[in-house]
């Protein structure tokens, strides 16, 4: 777990989520127009320190050592100075957070330390999304901080693994197809992620607040009209003002899960103070196309939506009918699966030896002469089958014996008796008398105790 981080891309995907996650807080405070200097700060900031801790790899750790004590000094002003003047706590706590991160790059030199860097911005990202200021427009940096952190984990261990491999190849030191690998893997497991988030429900906490009865600070998760209380109208209105957002019909639509704004809501947070101009234009780019796949749509979804009250009207209507056929399949299921199971335990093969046993030996209802032995040799191969040993169709009796020295002595030498008295009675001169049938009886008895 400790073990030295030589890898580059590991470094730049650590980059990008500390400088992701940052940009997911200071996206909270985009109307006060300082989201392009902050952003420039902190990628400084960041890529300076981690420039740093790739320089470990060569350089004496005292190096390092130094310049994380200026990087903390430079914290601690900036804390005292800066962050709980401007933005008091507990956002202060979290800028305090990314100093004391840039400070531990500059000696980020162990998978640990890389670990330790990206649960630090998850706690950052957490924090963003869980403020009352976070709405939808987040997701242009929520998303990418999802790819780097796949990324940075997904870079180490393939270079790591493809370190030792290289290692071990008697000097050979080439890298291709590591690149592509590192992408294929880092697609898979986001495809895989986005399926399974697709697949799931998913509950937000203002739901889950509203429905059990909680104040929330976002607006109303409901029907304002009907669901307002003295006091709540006033917190609702601070909330939205102050989210990013913005106005009262988008807290509203929004808490009554529609699950993705509408495109005049998307044109008016595009028209947000402090937006940057690219996120801008992509909001208003979205907005069209939801227009125009909505209209061209809408004929597809009026057609599902008669089909829809049609099917249920005839559901309605044949509600006996549809119940037994059902029931009949459910049935039909059941037994299909009662069969292939009798078959997967051979409960056929099983009854049977019962028969041969009753009949054969109890009852001595053997036919005379040859056919009789043909019988009892058939009874000892059933006997075989149960216990997962058939003989293949191809072999004949002697290459069916050398099979059974997975049993016992006393089983492989009462099979050998009644397949050497089966051949010369089948194949030899004469037919079998009684005695000769008694013998393969006895014989066939004996097995039947030990494997029936």
């Amino acid at each position: 777990m400790n073990a030295p981080l030589n890898y580059l891309p590991a470094y730049l995907g650590l980059f990008a989520a500390l400088i992701l996650a940052l940009v997911c807080n200071t996206f909270l405070d985009i109307e006060y127009g300082s989201f392009g200097f902050e952003v420039s700060f902190w990628a400084i900031v960041f890529g300076w320190t981690l420039l740093l801790g790739w320089r470990q790899r060569s350089e004496p750790e005292g190096s390092g050592k130094q310049k994380q004590t200026i990087v903390l000094l430079i914290a601690f002003v900036l804390t005292l100075l800066v962050f709980i003047p401007k933005w008091g706590f507990p956002r202060a706590g979290i800028y305090m957070l990314a100093m004391l991160q840039a400070a531990q790059n500059c000696v980020l030199t162990t998978r640990r330390q890389l670990h330790l860097g990206l649960l630090t911005s998850a706690v950052m990202v957490i924090f963003a999304a869980a403020h009352f200021r976070a709405d939808w427009t987040m997701l242009f940096y929520l998303i990418p901080y999802v790819i780097a952190v796949v990324f940075t984990l997904v870079s180490e261990q393939i270079s790591r693994h493809a370190l030792n491999i290289r290692e071990s190849s008697l000097g050979h030191t080439g890298r291709a197809g590591q690149g592509v690998a590192i992408a294929a893997a880092t697609s898979i497991i986001l495809a895989l992620g986005a399926v399974l988030y697709l697949a799931t429900p998913q509950v937000t906490w203002p739901s889950l607040a509203w429905r059990y009865g909680q104040l929330t600070n976002i607006g109303f998760v409901g029907d304002a009209d009907k669901n307002e209380r003295p006091g709540q109208a006033g917190g609702s209105g601070a909330g939205q003002g102050a989210s990013a957002g913005g106005d009262s019909a988008h807290g509203q639509d929004a808490s009554r899960g529609s699950g993705w704004p509408s495109p005049a809501q998307m044109r008016e947070a595009a028209k947000r103070p402090g937006m940057p101009e690219w996120q801008s234009g992509v909001i208003m780019q979205m907005a069209d196309l939801d227009e125009a796949i909505g209209q061209a749509l809408a004929p597809i979804r009026q057609a599902l939506e008669d089909f829809w009250n049609e099917l249920k009207t005839w559901l309605k209507e044949h509600r006996s009918a549809v119940i037994a056929t059902l029931l009949a399949m459910i049935l039909l299921m059941l037994l299909s699966g009662v069969v292939f199971l009798l078959r997967e335990a051979r409960a056929g093969t099983w009854l049977r030896i019962r028969f041969d046993y009753w009949h054969l030996v109890r009852l001595r209802r053997y036919s005379p002469g040859r056919a009789g032995a043909l019988e009892l040799y058939c009874a000892m191969e059933r006997l075989f089958v149960v216990h997962n040993m058939p003989r293949p169709a191809t072999a004949n009796v002697r290459e069916f014996l050398r099979e059974t020295t997975l049993f016992g002595d006393d089983v492989r030498q009462q099979a050998t008796d009644l397949a050497t008295l089966f051949e010369r009675y089948r194949y030899g001169p004469t037919p079998p008398d009684q005695s000769g049938l008694e013998q393969m009886r006895r014989l066939y008895r004996g097995l039947f105790d030990r494997l029936g």
